[in-house]
């Protein structure tokens, strides 16, 4: 009965609801560590992102994945807290994962940026490149648009209220230009532009 309740709970969240609801012995299971860690909250926060929060419907299920290191319910519960708490919490709950978790990664050190900390968000950027994620890739792109998407979910609240304290490193491998046009975007300077829209959203 477990494994099959794993299998399910790996294929979606949402479909555990009704093994919760058969029972003690279904909600117990459903609710087992080895469970809760390995189940996919991504259709859960896709449906219904608004019922992670306070007094919603998955916010305590969600929560108890969150607790028990479900990697990608983190990466959600951080995004949720930088567009209400700020990205100080993001940082900190973030960097248990960093830089096995390549988006939590781009994440920190973006929020590194908002913040100002030059030196940090360098070591980071650093660190996903490692991870076999070029700095200016097709794919980094995807995982940036991926990052805007999941904040507009969290209600991102597009206050700029990093204006002031960003700050984009400066090195051979992040180069950027001041000025340039939206049709003369390149690669080299994506990263920078990337993170100005993040400042923005929060």
């Amino acid at each position: 009965m477990s494994k099959i309740i794993g299998l399910v709970g790996e294929e979606s969240a949402l479909y555990l609801g009704a093994f919760m609801r058969a029972g003690i012995r279904g909600y117990e299971l459903v609710h087992d560590p080895s469970i809760l860690k390995r189940c996919n909250v991504t259709p859960m926060v896709n449906e219904s992102p608004c019922q992670l929060g306070k007094n919603g419907n998955f916010q305590t299920f969600f929560l108890k994945c969150v607790d028990v290191g479900n990697i990608v319910a983190v990466y959600y519960e951080v995004l949720h807290r930088a567009t209400t708490l700020g990205v100080e919490e993001g940082i900190l709950v973030l960097e248990q994962i960093v830089p096995t978790h390549v988006l939590s990664t781009l994440d920190v050190s973006i929020f590194n940026v908002c913040l100002g900390k030059e030196m940090e968000a360098i070591t980071v950027f650093q660190q996903l490149a490692g991870n076999g994620v070029h700095l200016k890739s097709e794919a980094l792109f995807e995982i940036g648009d991926e990052l805007e998407t999941r904040l507009l979910l969290f209600h991102a609240p597009f206050l700029n209220t990093y204006g002031r304290t960003l700050k984009f490193p400066l090195g051979d491998f992040l180069v950027h230009y001041n000025i340039v046009h939206d049709e003369e975007l390149c690669k080299n300077c994506w990263l920078y532009w990337l993170c100005l829209k993040i400042s923005h959203m929060l």
